[in-house]
């Protein structure tokens, strides 16, 4: 039986009638019942070795939520076993590892979960397949969110500052994105861009680890200009060519539309031909004659 249910866990066993079904909030469920015993080696309350101080205190159930069986939602109800230590007088319950202590999800079903959230499937269905919360799901997910541990001593020297579309719970619009501009590792992850806020999380630097910094590249979102003179007082500001070249290319076409409405002779020309005005000179042919359209004569 353990087996079937995925326990790794040789003190659980199972007794004669120990399957049933139950209808819990209208759903159908198999019931799987077992008992956890074992000899506890040390007294988790004050430390003391096993010995003939600890004696058996009845057993607490808990219902555990284990992944499906058949297509059913399956619940392993598990009796564990209690001990007294007449060192302390207090009792404690034995533990396993299919589930962490004082939760009610294995941890078969919190991998499945996890493995899950690499797909392309929403909150709500892995909810629904795995017979939990949306917000189980969410604490799962932050939980196997495997970044480093953000020391707040240190700090490369060449940023990368970048947003992102947030989520409709975030503070701001946009998210505001931390990298490594060496490597392109994510350092951190900010939920508001504005300048309040980013000011707010880089005084948790020191001045010195800000000092630190020597170039750090962006977009041209003017809060960061701001945020850069303020808060790392030897950093050089370099305009990622991206966004360099999308300002060009936007400046451009608002000057030929600017055009456009004063030249009406040339207008349908500049309208058809946009992209042609958008070419690097090394790759229009200057040798090809032929008729284009707008144009009465032959033309390259």
């Amino acid at each position: 039986m353990s087996n079937i249910l995925g326990l790794k866990d040789d003190n659980i066993f199972f007794k004669e009638n120990f399957y049933k079904e139950e209808k819990i909030k209208g759903i159908t469920h198999k019931i799987f019942e077992g008992y956890l015993s074992y000899k506890p080696e040390i007294c988790p309350k004050c430390g003391v070795v096993f010995d003939k101080l600890f004696e058996k205190h009845g057993f607490i159930t808990s219902n555990i939520k284990v992944l499906d069986v058949s297509g059913y939602k399956t619940i392993l109800r598990l009796h564990k076993q209690r001990y007294l230590c007449k060192h302390c007088n207090r009792a404690f319950t034995l533990k396993t590892n299919i589930v962490n202590y004082g939760y009610f999800i294995s941890n078969n079903t919190k991998y499945s979960i996890a493995k899950s959230l690499a797909s392309k499937i929403s909150e709500k269905d892995i909810a629904i397949n795995h017979n939990v919360s949306p917000n189980t799901v969410e604490r799962i997910m932050d939980s196997y969110y495997d970044l480093e541990k953000i020391h707040k001593s240190y700090l490369p020297q060449v940023l990368s500052f970048d947003e992102f579309k947030s989520v409709k719970s975030a503070d701001g619009a946009m998210s505001f994105h931390l990298c490594n501009g060496k490597t392109g590792k994510i350092i951190d992850i900010v939920e508001d861009r504005r300048l309040d806020s980013l000011i707010k999380y880089f005084s948790r630097y020191s001045h010195k680890v800000r000092a630190n910094v020597k170039v750090i590249t962006i977009d041209m979102y003017s809060p960061y200009v701001s945020l850069i003179k303020k808060m790392f007082p030897n950093a050089s500001i370099v305009i990622d060519k991206f966004h360099l070249i999308q300002l060009v290319s936007r400046s451009l076409n608002k000057t030929r539309i600017k055009l456009m409405k004063y030249d009406k002779d040339n207008y349908n020309k500049l309208k058809r031909y946009w992209r042609l005005l958008l070419k690097s000179k090394n790759d229009i042919d200057y040798s090809m004659w032929k008729r284009f359209t707008c144009f009465s004569n032959l033309t390259t």
